[in-house]
């Protein structure tokens, strides 16, 4: 037996704001708009990647469908979005001012946030866990001159952004001491060691090594126990 889930129904209250936000702000792709009556339309849309389940956007046609706009699972996560960049697709959340429930947060089966789309129905996005190969890297760094903390830390946060689209990077977390505001920790995360290997190789962090605003203080690479 060889069965799948095809497509499931999304009720919406208009085609073209429901395709804006799917296309648009979430950046899935549009696979079918067509009109079925003066008032009807057949739209599929599907995650970039997805080999199989698509959303039919359909618009409520009565009161009863209307009602359950917003909320087909009676307050419930309804839809689970998988990703292979989390970091990614969180900022992406939170560029486009869609609301986050909850998380971040790190759970066994992966990196979760909970997020509203347009009309309310809630959504976890996940990066599943492959936590066998994870690499994990903790960087203390020491900014060299107290004049200079306020652009160095501004050069540190391009360098996450550089690092958080990388193809291997998992997660980049940037911490400043209270006691000693010169004083920066780096956790990093990446599929792999040699993912971590290539970061260190990379054309952003060459730049930001150039500008010799730091010293590494100590660096650690750790894996998981737990």
């Amino acid at each position: 037996m060889n069965q799948h889930i095809a497509q499931m129904t999304l009720v919406v209250a208009d085609y073209d704001e429901a395709i804006e936000f799917y296309t648009k702000k979430l950046h899935f792709d549009l696979i079918e708009d067509t009109p079925l009556t003066e008032t009807k339309r057949w739209v599929v849309v599907k995650p970039k990647g997805a080999k199989e389940c698509a959303l039919l956007l359909a618009k409520g046609a009565n009161e009863e469908q209307k009602k359950s706009i917003g909320n087909q699972t009676g307050g419930r996560v309804f839809l689970f979005l998988h990703t292979d960049h989390f970091d990614r697709d969180f900022n992406n959340l939170k560029e486009n001012n869609i609301k986050i429930v909850n998380g971040p947060r790190i759970e066994e089966y992966g990196k979760v946030a909970v997020f509203e789309d347009l009309y309310g129905n809630l959504w976890d996005l996940i990066e599943p866990s492959i936590t066998s190969d994870y690499f994990y890297s903790t960087a203390i760094l020491k900014i060299k001159e107290n004049e200079k903390v306020s652009f160095a830390l501004d050069e540190l946060k391009i360098l996450r952004q550089h690092t958080l689209l990388e193809a291997g990077n998992i997660s980049f977390d940037l911490k400043q001491s209270k006691e000693d505001p010169t004083v920066i920790v780096i956790w990093e995360c990446f599929k792999n060691e040699s993912s971590f290997q290539e970061h260190l190789l990379s054309a952003h962090l060459a730049n930001f090594l150039k500008k010799d605003l730091v010293t590494l203080q100590n660096g650690y690479q750790t894996l998981d126990i737990y």
